[in-house]
């Protein structure tokens, strides 16, 4: 089990276990990492026991130009909520993220999301993104930029 706060430090260890680093990772190991972390790391603390919900993955794909230029991005994100009556500030998010440029064969996914509501869904999930459109476009593209970030959703 980990502390909350330290979920980007605790993926970074899962990352360096497997010889990977953030700023040359592959879609394919990116994703296997961060899915064996969610698996294998389960955070600490009474909410999480009580609430399956307080740990959840979003999948988000998508063509968006967010001021820098055209991009498409595909990302997973552990979304954890720290308290059981959570305000914003109580929604944490552990966003990896790859980057790639827009294309026409990207550009014509469609942007969507998918959410993973408990550990129990997760190899339906997995599932999900590998045999997703998104996944099989991407995994053939160069990843231009991988980001991880980790901070308050709200």
């Amino acid at each position: 089990m980990f502390n909350p706060q330290n979920a980007r430090q605790e993926f970074e260890a899962i990352l360096r276990g497997k010889d990977l680093h953030e700023r040359d990772l592959n879609l394919v190991d990116g994703c296997e990492a961060f899915f064996d972390f969610y698996r294998d790391h389960r955070p600490s603390g009474r909410v999480f026991e009580q609430h399956e919900d307080a740990d959840m993955l979003l999948f988000q794909w998508g063509t968006f130009d967010w001021g820098t230029g055209e991009q498409f991005t595909f990302s997973l994100t552990r979304q954890i909520i720290v308290c059981e009556d959570a305000e914003d500030e109580d929604i944490w998010q552990l966003s990896l993220t790859f980057e790639f440029e827009a294309d026409d064969d990207l550009r014509s996914l469609d942007n969507g999301d998918k959410w993973c509501h408990s550990l129990s869904e997760l190899p339906e999930f997995r599932e999900y993104v590998r045999r997703s459109t998104a996944f099989t476009a991407c995994a053939e593209h160069q990843v231009r930029r991988t980001v991880l970030e980790y901070g308050v959703a709200g």
